[in-house]
């Protein structure tokens, strides 16, 4: 942290005047030659005072004024972006100040952030544009989900929100599991502002990110009988399973994994109910048992199993497919 950094952390009457009149505090430091005028000059301090307000912020480089404009892009410039999926980036780049109300600043903050994700992550969208949308998709559905004041009933659904999005990659719909995805993760956790920890956020994501394939299923041991939900994650030779999508900056909440040794074979179960029409198997080619990590919660660590066999269930007989390739396409 620079002197100034730390001089202004502890300056109580410059925080208060940040907070009620962000443009005027910043300017008043202009004046008394404190800082030159300079937009990165200006993006810096936004990164490296403590206690700067989070809603005066987003006011300022949200604002219409050209030199805003110039803080705005220098400030999004700072967010090392570079291979976190998109939803991961989104929350990383708005846990560092609160989005103002008004839609022309949400649009200018949002603009900014796609065009750094865009710059950073060129192949995974067309055009910058798209970026732009979905963000913009996500941050209402963020909203919607999130809202008690919504009823459940009047909530946005999945199918509802995989159509709001249909061709906008350059006119050309993205892939619906990438959407589907967003969609578990934005429902099962907020984006929220949150102590900033800039880079350091990422390692609680980075193995989770770019996936072969992620989603919701129902899982039981060959040894249980109960079934528990958990969100699993497809990337590399392992298959990992958590209480909840994995998110930039939180806690990750594995439960356990399974290394995909080549023994391993996945396949569709012999007997398909109508209720379970996604029910797949994980167990070896010979019926031997197979190594499983699972997490000891109560001594934080992992520990190794043996296990016979996994059954799973699938969202519908389509992603039971999609699971049961995807699975032993990725077996070493």
């Amino acid at each position: 942290m620079s002197s100034l950094a730390s001089q202004l952390a502890t300056d109580a009457a410059f925080l208060a005047k940040f907070k009620d009149e962000p443009k005027k505090a910043i300017q008043s430091l202009i004046d008394k030659d404190q800082i030159q005028r300079n937009a990165d000059v200006v993006a810096s301090l936004f990164i490296s005072v403590p206690g700067l307000d989070e809603a005066g912020i987003g006011d300022y480089v949200g604002d219409g004024d050209p030199f805003c404009a110039e803080v705005l892009k220098c400030y999004a410039g700072r967010f090392q972006l570079q291979g976190l999926g998109f939803d991961d980036a989104l929350r990383k780049f708005l846990s560092a100040f609160r989005l103002p109300g008004e839609s022309q600043k949400i649009e200018r903050i949002v603009n900014a952030f796609a065009q750094q994700y865009h710059k950073q992550n060129p192949r995974t969208f067309r055009a910058p544009d798209t970026a732009w949308v979905l963000a913009y998709s996500l941050i209402m559905l963020n909203t919607d989900a999130h809202n008690a004041s919504v009823r459940r009933a009047q909530k946005m659904t999945k199918e509802q929100f995989v159509r709001n999005n249909r061709g906008i990659d350059d006119g050309k719909d993205l892939p619906r599991d990438l959407l589907e995805s967003m969609y578990d993760r934005i429902v099962a956790n907020a984006i929220s502002m949150q102590p900033f920890k800039n880079d350091s956020g990422d390692a609680s994501i980075i193995t989770y990110t770019n996936p072969q394939k992620a989603g919701w299923m129902r899982k039981r041991w060959s040894d249980s009988w109960t079934w528990n939900a958990r969100w699993f994650v497809l990337k590399g030779s392992c298959l990992y399973f958590l209480r909840k999508p994995p998110v930039w900056g939180a806690p990750c909440e594995l439960c356990g994994h399974i290394a995909l040794q080549s023994e391993l074979v996945a396949r569709k179960a012999e007997v398909q109910r109508d209720a379970d029409q996604g029910h797949w198997i994980l167990e070896t080619q010979t019926g031997a048992s197979f190594r499983a990590g699972k997490i000891d919660r109560r001594a934080g660590t992992m520990k190794t199993s043996m296990k016979s066999q996994l059954r799973l269930i699938a969202q519908n007989r389509d992603d039971m497919e999609e699971w049961v390739g995807a699975v032993n396409a990725n077996i070493a």
